[in-house]
């Protein structure tokens, strides 16, 4: 592995043949801001207003050229190019942060000893707080934050693989520092907790939670997760498994009864179905696979089972997706509610629709426009309006360049927050199964559409009763979002459980499939009718 030319995980350096360059003020925020946009151009204005404030020179363009001129000549040719607008940093592993997420990229793809070398590799080329003394700046801080985020995600790989291929006892050193680096880390403690646990150091496992519980106590006033507590039950009762023992994303393999449908001329979707009894559309998510839910991999597939006990289940893969495969260009809403409209009509009958997470706006576009088709609406962890939820482009935009430039790194940090804390699902394996789903340019296209969706002035439309699912610590889609639809819908009832989850953990599918079996019975206008006799 080459060297990296620029450092910033850490104090920002140049580095050389002959050891650190010296670099002034105005030179290492030049470069701090290009790095923080690699792969993007940064516009002069930008540069300049990192550099001098309010306070610029009387040819600020100028001595912008001057500072870039002096600093191209000590960094590889062709690694600083300039664009109309400004100069970008090509993203190349002579940047170390560039590297360190082509590292991680790799570990994820990777097995064993081959994972554990890459991660090892990328957690060396930390040498502190990424950015350091420069971290704080405005142009710099959510790349900071990012990176930062990433050091910590890897540190945490790093110890899962080490868990897994039976070698506890070495996690426990690196996962102890992590945990002191990040005290209010639940998913680092679960770690370290397990780790522990896998090296038979039970008691200290179980101490590790109590430590746990009081600093959160001490700086929130809150409770651990559900899932942690699940833990510290499992260590007590000894039945955490062999080290070694294979992870996997879920364990409910279906048999589906798979179809094509057109969405646009030339765009086929695929769809299937399985179970029996009345209809519900079970929609995608952001990302699916239809093989997942046949092999079990899935980690929604103990729900979908759970409902196919009492429902006809249709599932699909938005268009570019999964077994939907084609040349994907048109990520706008009216595309995918498009989509669903397609499929609801092959499915021939008004039907429930249950959507979540980025298909939630989807469904309720689809319930304002065809009352025909769609009876009611189950939304499980969604929302109404992206810009109102995810209102900092800084930190959205990072995320979409991300996975388009990243897709490794990008799909582990997603994986973190859609199918955090659940123990029988690795979010490894989960970023795997996303990479399989989607390509980058389509994974960040329905991301773009997530964040951007907004069907707030549709709502007075919708007439369909709705159940608002919702998890009130949600990490991916806040509990606002259920609140959103809860208000916004005339017809709505939101049901709010306990826990910091995205996806149900299999554990929770029979209460959930409870809650739409009670409501679809009781918005059934049969039932409905005859509750008023009564």
């Amino acid at each position: 592995m080459q060297a990296p030319v620029v450092r910033v995980l850490g104090p920002l350096e140049l580095a050389s043949a002959d050891g650190p360059v010296v670099l002034g003020l105005r030179q290492r925020l030049v470069l701090a801001v290009l790095v923080a946009r690699v792969g993007r151009v940064a516009p002069a204005d930008v540069l300049i207003e990192a550099v001098w404030g309010d306070d610029p020179p009387a040819d600020p363009n100028g001595a912008l050229q001057t500072l870039v001129s002096r600093l191209r000549a000590r960094l590889p040719d062709g690694l600083l190019e300039t664009a109309p607008t400004g100069y970008r940093l090509r993203a190349d592993p002579a940047i170390d942060a560039v590297l360190a997420r082509d590292l991680v990229a790799r570990a994820g793809d990777a097995e064993g000893p081959e994972s554990l070398a890459l991660l090892d590799d990328a957690l060396a080329l930390w040498r502190g707080p990424s950015f350091a003394d420069l971290a704080d700046r405005p142009e710099v801080e959510a790349e900071a934050v990012a990176l930062d985020e990433l050091h910590a995600a890897t540190a945490e790989s790093h110890g899962h693989r080490l868990i897994e291929t039976g070698r506890g006892a070495d996690a426990v050193a690196p996962l102890e520092s992590l945990v002191r680096a990040w005290p209010l880390r639940e998913t680092a403690w679960a770690a370290l907790m397990e780790a522990l646990a896998r090296a038979g150091r039970q008691a200290e496992a179980l101490r590790c939670f109590a430590r746990y519980r009081e600093a959160l106590a001490e700086e929130t006033g809150l409770e651990p997760s559900g899932e942690l507590r699940q833990l510290e039950a499992a260590i007590l009762r000894g039945d955490l498994g062999p080290a070694g023992a294979p992870r996997h994303v879920g364990d409910t393999p279906l048999r589906l009864r798979a179809a094509i449908v057109e969405r646009a001329r030339g765009e086929q979707v695929a769809w299937a179905t399985c179970g029996s009894g009345p209809p519900l559309v079970f929609t995608p998510g952001w990302l699916s696979n239809l093989d997942a839910f046949s092999d079990g991999s899935d980690p929604r597939g103990r729900l979908v089972a759970a409902l196919a006990r009492h429902f006809t289940v249709t599932l699909y893969d938005r268009f570019g997706t999964g077994l939907s495969g084609g040349d994907a260009s048109d990520f706008s809403l009216d595309a995918s509610v498009d989509e669903l409209i397609a499929v609801m009509t092959a499915v021939g009958e008004p039907a429930t629709v249950y959507a979540s997470s980025a298909t939630g706006p989807v469904a309720v576009a689809a319930a304002a426009a065809r009352s025909d088709l769609v009876a009611r609406l189950v939304l499980q962890s969604t929302y109404v309006s992206g810009p109102a939820l995810f209102a900092d482009p800084g930190v959205t935009g990072s995320m979409l360049t991300l996975v388009r430039s990243s897709w490794g790194v990008g799909s582990r940090l997603l994986a973190g927050l859609i199918v955090p804390g659940i123990p029988s699902v690795s979010q490894s394996e989960f970023a795997r199964f996303q990479r399989r789903a989607a390509s980058p340019t389509v994974a960040a296209g329905y991301l773009d559409q997530l964040y951007r969706a907004d069907v707030s002035a549709l709502l007075p439309d919708v007439p369909q009763p709705a159940l608002v699912l919702h998890y009130r610590d949600d990490p991916a889609i806040p509990f606002a979002g259920g609140q959103q639809l809860a208000l916004g819908l005339s017809n709505a009832e939101l049901v709010a459980f306990d826990g910091a989850f995205h996806t149900p953990p299999p554990d929770h599918a029979d209460a959930i499939v409870a809650a739409i079996r009670e409501f679809v019975d009781s918005s059934t206008p049969a039932v409905r009718q005859g509750r008023r006799r009564a």
